[in-house]
């Protein structure tokens, strides 16, 4: 799967440069010409850095940032690189104490702009794998420790198969024993929570329903096992009120790789 940016730019030509450039370097682009069109782009779509101008109409650069930063939380990660036709001492201070990764100016160098899209793509790589590398091993010293134990039996429930692909391939890595379950299926898979030691759930309106039938029904067996995968329709009253039902905890998209690994090692422990 292709890297994919998002360049947020209000000079039109200079948007379609920076495409233009990116694109023949192998990198899936989507565009914005200024913050509020970004944003709503980054509530739906998974991107994998931002590019973004700094003077632009209607939400500017620094605003962007900042609302991306309080209001949508799985974007915590992704480098955030600032365009502007000036950078001065100040203006750099404030965007690094905002969050920022890095700056460009303008007019743009694209070979600097490639080296530094680059970098900071190789940078985020690198701890994902340190991160998820360390999270790996300390699990297999946990197996080691519990070789008698059998192997943690988890289920994923989703919409669709293609939703929880990798997160299948991950927890088979570990050695898990994980089966799909499309969750029109729930109907008649009462009893997917108590067969299996972890239960992960994609939210969506059938996913709610068993979670509450589960509560209007008294079952207690196994509730705690329960982790639903939130995306952004589900609010923080909204989670609160489903953990009240028995969901053990959530996980926010786009699904950390590091957060399931940690539900996984605690899960092991307690086995």
């Amino acid at each position: 799967m292709a890297t994919k940016i998002l360049c947020v730019e209000d000079e039109i030509l200079l948007l379609a440069d920076i495409s233009e450039e990116l694109q023949d370097a192998g990198y899936d682009v989507l565009t914005a010409t200024n913050g509020k069109e970004a944003i709503e782009i980054l509530k739906y779509e998974t991107v994998d850095l931002v590019l973004c101008d700094i003077m632009m109409p209607l939400i500017d650069g620094p605003t962007t940032l900042k609302l991306v930063r309080e209001r949508l939380p799985q974007h915590d990660e992704i480098p955030f690189i600032f365009l502007t036709a000036k950078a001065t001492r100040e203006d750099i201070l404030a965007g690094k104490k905002m969050g920022v990764d890095d700056y460009l100016t303008k007019p743009i160098d694209y070979d600097l702009l490639l080296a530094t899209v680059e970098t900071r793509l190789q940078q985020v790589h690198r701890i994902q794998e340190t991160n998820e590398s360390r999270l790996k091993r300390i699990y297999s010293a946990l197996k080691e420790e519990h070789h008698n134990k059998d192997p943690l039996s988890v289920a994923l429930i989703a919409k669709s198969h293609k939703f929880i692909l990798p997160i299948e391939r991950a927890l088979n890595e570990l050695g898990c024993l994980v089966e799909f379950i499309p969750e029109n299926d729930l109907a008649t898979r009462k009893d997917v929570v108590e067969r299996n030691d972890l239960c992960f759930l994609v939210y969506s309106k059938i996913v709610h329903y068993f979670i509450s039938g589960m509560a209007k029904t008294k079952t207690t067996h196994g509730r705690g096992k329960m982790v639903l995968m939130c995306n952004d329709t589900v609010d923080k009253s909204l989670k609160k009120a489903l953990v009240e039902l028995g969901i053990g905890q959530t996980i926010d998209y786009p699904y950390p790789p590091v957060e399931i690994f940690k539900i996984i090692l605690t899960a092991t422990q307690n086995k």
